[in-house]
């Protein structure tokens, strides 16, 4: 009686097994990637910015406008699009930035070099995030950085 009992089991595992009673494993769709910020190139390719590590420079410097420094003068860190050695270079910089929406400020350096930014801030992670937001929103200035005020 306990060998039948044992066969019919088996059997009846068997018949399972076969029958093709298989458990579906649940599957959780991924959510879609979000769509790549940048821009797209002469074929219709989408081109990503280059969002290596922001560069970071620490000098002393002046404010070429005394409302810019009455504005700006508290804080740390500067976002910097362009550097120039001839002050009218850097003016016709700016002209183009607030042709874009840009708010530029000249700050000259303790080196005599005319930086324009377009933005200041005194905590570091969010200048770094605005670094980054630029580059991804204006592929033409990838090369911006983050200018560290010496007091």
């Amino acid at each position: 009686m306990q060998r039948s009992k044992f066969v019919f089991f088996v059997v009846f595992l068997l018949a399972l097994a076969v029958s093709g009673c298989r458990a579906k494993l649940m599957t959780i769709p991924e959510a879609p990637a979000p769509a790549p910020r940048g821009t797209i190139d002469e074929v219709g390719e989408v081109v990503l910015p280059d969002l290596r590590p922001v560069p970071t420079r620490e000098e002393r410097f002046a404010f070429a406008s005394p409302t810019d420094q009455v504005i700006h003068d508290a804080n740390q860190y500067f976002v910097i699009l362009g550097s120039f050695q001839i002050l009218e270079n850097a003016n016709r910089f700016v002209e183009i930035l607030r042709a874009k929406g840009f708010v530029p400020v000249i700050l000259i350096s303790e080196t005599g070099m005319h930086r324009v930014s377009v933005d200041s801030f005194n905590e570091e992670p969010l200048a770094r995030t605005r670094v980054n937001r630029i580059r991804t929103e204006f592929p033409e200035h990838l090369d911006s950085w983050l200018l560290i005020r010496r007091r």
